[in-house]
């Protein structure tokens, strides 16, 4: 895939504000300008966002690795928090280290706009026959 630049996918990530900076064979790289809406009741950002950001960018660097159609699903995510942000903007990068014929493994990160890292995160993707599953495949 090339790069491209805009909103992600729709849905979740669309409502969050995710665009879409990079897409590689096994990498993408996304950014969040963050609003009052992502902020935890402590009034910075909420671990679920940063969570999000790495999931999206870590299944999408697996998804990008993939032939035309086919899919994954989360099976597990590890993540570190180092620091707390309130402001600006971030970027989140995802990349596959490994892919077996069912699974791949992927490693990231999520940086505020001086480098410094916010969170990292390590997760495991279950490959799918089809992009989007049926309600059926998924029992």
């Amino acid at each position: 895939m090339s790069v491209s630049e805009g909103s992600v996918g729709g849905g979740f990530s669309e409502w969050m504000g995710v665009e879409s900076l990079v897409e590689e064979d096994g990498f993408r790289r996304l950014a969040l300008t963050l609003t009052p809406r992502h902020m935890s009741r402590a009034n910075r950002v909420h671990g679920g966002v940063l969570f999000t950001l790495l999931d999206t960018a870590l299944g999408g660097a697996v998804v990008n690795s993939l032939p035309e159609g086919k899919g994954c699903a989360t099976l597990e995510i590890k993540i570190n928090y180092f620091r707390p942000i309130q402001h600006g903007r971030v970027i989140a990068v995802g990349r596959l280290v490994n892919r077996s014929r069912h699974t791949a493994y992927a490693e990231g990160e999520v940086v505020n706009e001086e480098g410094k890292v916010l969170a990292k995160a390590s997760g495991t993707f279950f490959i799918t026959d089809t992009l989007v599953q049926s309600e059926r495949a998924r029992l």
